[in-house]
């Protein structure tokens, strides 16, 4: 161990103390390459192989030795050449549709990637995908998992009246999830008399639904939802309380006017099809059957299929009239003559238009 520790303070002395002439050193074969393929051959100047015949101090070996590697890092970061992108280094394009013809094809200040990427609404088209097949996995591993945490539903009882609605944009942060809605039926509310429960309908006012008798209100004012149930909450208490003291308001009626009453028609009793009226329809229907296949077998009754083949295999007078016939506008010729035909409701306009162009003609001449 003593030797091996010797000769590795030997080797770390003569590399701090020799001085390397570069005589017999070889130079890189490309440039700001700092490494190379031989080994370089040293040659100890004169005046340091005095050194050698000399036993080095180990503390002074060791403060060179921390001072050494101390330095080596920053020695090193200095000569490593940069990795990013060289202006000094003009980089050759490839000829595009973009650049053809221009006699400046290349910009220095641009780079090859710079039009090999999609477009915008190809990025944003590659992200719903993305959204969606994450929907897809969480439908397919973790949505059968929450089968272990389903509970039994149990319908509300008389000791929670009140209902809450809550918005949900599914993970998305929006300002109407702070909204909560609250409903309850005055008739449900324990504690409270006939006489409180109209004050508390007469309290509410244009919040009541006279037709369903329901109280709707909803909060948006704080936040979170947390806040806005709590203030709901707090709101029902003071009202509650209000209805249980001080005057009952007996004298002054139910307003109403918030709300409008629609009439629904409804089917007429009347009109529903009961038993003895299915048995008067079904008598009726026979004996208008009955009534059909008499005048059927007299002769009586007339057939709309059979006169309309009459009619068609026996045409009257003025159906037998031939179609009017057009013909070109140099008229029809009959044994080597030209005969015009006239067709009733029919105009031949371009003959009309060349009959027009020549007395034009004509008449500009003779003027």
């Amino acid at each position: 161990m003593a030797t091996a520790l010797q000769s590795l303070r030997m080797t770390a002395r003569c590399c701090s103390c020799r001085t390397i002439t570069s005589r017999y050193t070889s130079k890189p074969i490309a440039q700001r390459r700092l490494f190379s393929t031989t080994p370089r051959q040293y040659k100890v100047d004169p005046k340091f192989k005095a050194l050698e015949e000399t036993e080095p101090d180990e503390d002074e070996f060791m403060e060179e030795i921390h001072d050494l590697f101390e330095n080596a890092g920053a020695r090193h970061a200095n000569n490593l050449p940069s990795y990013g992108f060289d202006e000094g280094v003009k980089k050759k394009l490839k000829p595009t549709f973009l650049n053809m013809g221009d006699p400046e094809p290349f910009d220095e200040d641009d780079r090859e990637d710079d039009h090999d990427d999609i477009s915008t609404l190809a990025h944003m088209e590659l992200e719903q995908v993305r959204e969606i097949r994450h929907y897809n996995r969480l439908a397919a591993w973790e949505m059968p998992m929450l089968s272990k945490l389903a509970k039994p539903f149990v319908p509300p009882s008389n000791e929670t009246p009140l209902r809450f609605r809550y918005t949900s944009y599914m993970g998305e942060q929006h300002p109407a999830e702070k909204k909560v809605v609250m409903e309850f039926c005055p008739a449900d509310m324990p504690g409270l008399t006939e006489v409180q429960t109209d004050k508390l309908r007469k309290l509410v006012g244009p919040r009541l639904n006279p037709e369903t008798d329901i109280v709707k209100m909803s909060c948006e004012m704080y936040p979170s939802q947390a806040q806005n149930k709590r203030y709901l909450g707090d709101m029902v208490d003071s009202l509650l309380a209000e209805a249980r003291t001080g005057d009952t308001f007996e004298d002054v009626p139910l307003d109403t006017r918030h709300h409008v009453f629609k009439s629904k028609p409804r089917f007429p009793v009347e009109w529903r099809l009961t038993e003895e009226r299915k048995r008067e329809l079904a008598n009726y229907r026979q004996k208008m059957l009955e009534t059909d296949s008499n005048r059927q077998h007299i002769g009586q009754l007339v057939d709309g299929i059979e006169t309309i083949r009459y009619r068609l295999a026996n045409p009257t007078a003025s159906e037998r009239e031939t179609e009017p016939e057009t013909v070109k506008a140099g008229g029809k010729v009959v044994a080597n003559k030209k005969v015009a035909v006239k067709s009733r409701g029919l105009i031949n306009y371009p003959t009309t238009y060349l009959a027009f162009s020549l007395v034009f003609n004509y008449s500009l001449i003779t003027k």
